[in-house]
């Protein structure tokens, strides 16, 4: 099982105050580059009938944060630990 973006140190907030086109916040995964979701939420299809669900993102490369880390550069690091401290 791997982490999700919610908790993984990749997943880089680029745009803090930006929302997407259907007024949902996003992050961008520093692995990938794709947009992805830190919290779940869903949509109203545009023609049809029912939702459209997205989930917490998650690129499926890491087990744990550790393991994420140990992929970084040492500033990533050292930025990433000011920030949210030791990792659980």
């Amino acid at each position: 099982m791997s982490i999700k973006c919610d908790t993984c140190p990749r997943c880089k907030d680029v745009y803090p105050g930006e929302l997407d086109r259907d007024g949902f916040h996003f992050c961008i995964c520093g692995m990938s580059g794709n947009i992805v979701y830190q919290i779940p939420h869903k949509i109203k299809r545009a023609s049809g009938h029912g939702w459209i669900h997205f989930g917490i993102g998650s690129c499926g490369l890491y087990k744990s944060v550790e393991d994420a880390l140990n992929h970084m550069t040492e500033p990533e690091v050292r930025r990433w630990r000011e920030k949210h401290g030791k990792c659980t």
